[in-house]
């Protein structure tokens, strides 16, 4: 079964860092990677914590020595141990946390928004049931595991906010009922197509939103001072 794939960040520079460095020098750049693969698994753990008395099944999967693993966790301070003998990253830890807290943020604003939008079924789309507000994402997000439904939501309901926040900028706003049927009716575009629509509307001023065959930028042919409207050959 395929696992989910969670963000976590690599700086250009590690390698730079004086405890890799010794890493490197001690194992080679095996060392380096054992380091790092140890973070990617570390980042797949709901507390970003590994049990220290399972590390064989790790040097198993990683096709190394139970030592040599076991050397990178304890012996560079690049790892700390717990009182219940679990391993973690601080560094790690800290550094997602900005991440985390976005994340959490807007799963609690999505959340708010579904509930206000059950209190008026007429504004939810018929074909989504209530129970699982990702259903009614299309697109590249049904790969996706049901599991983060909530984070693809997340990021849609973002694009949307981008052009709730430009109509607000010009003193025209969206009631409840609007925000939702909008939202439904955009619903089949993925979000890379519906994020260029509403980036094409905003630069070019345009009061509302339209498909991509005919959200194309105004031109005027200086020949006849008329405005056409170009359109690619692949629409």
């Amino acid at each position: 079964m395929k696992k989910d794939a969670y963000y976590f960040p690599h700086f250009s520079n590690a390698r730079h860092d004086r405890k890799l460095k010794r890493v490197i020098k001690d194992l080679g750049i095996e060392g380096y990677g054992i380091y790092f693969m140890v973070l990617e698994v570390l980042r797949d753990q709901q507390d970003f914590r590994y049990p220290i008395t399972d590390i064989d099944l790790l040097a198993d999967e990683f096709g190394t020595s139970e030592s040599k693993l076991s050397v990178v966790i304890k012996n560079y301070d690049l790892f700390e141990i717990d009182e219940d003998s679990n391993f973690f990253s601080t560094k790690m830890i800290v550094y997602l946390q900005p991440y985390i807290e976005r994340t959490e943020k807007a799963r609690s604003m999505a959340r708010k928004r579904w509930d206000k939008a059950r209190e008026l079924p007429e504004a939810m789309p018929k074909h989504m049931p209530e129970h699982s507000p990702s259903n009614a994402r299309k697109g590249k997000e049904s790969k996706v595991k049901e599991s983060k439904g909530d984070e693809l939501l997340s990021a849609r309901d973002l694009i949307f906010e981008k052009w709730f926040k430009y109509k607000t900028e010009k003193g025209q706003t969206y009631k409840l009922i609007g925000k939702e049927t909008l939202i439904k009716t955009w619903s089949s575009y993925s979000d890379s197509q519906l994020e260029q629509i509403i980036d094409t509307s905003i630069s070019n001023n345009w009061a509302g939103l339209f498909p991509p065959k005919y959200n194309q930028p105004i031109q005027v042919n200086p020949q006849t001072s008329r405005s056409t409207i170009t359109i690619p050959d692949n629409y």
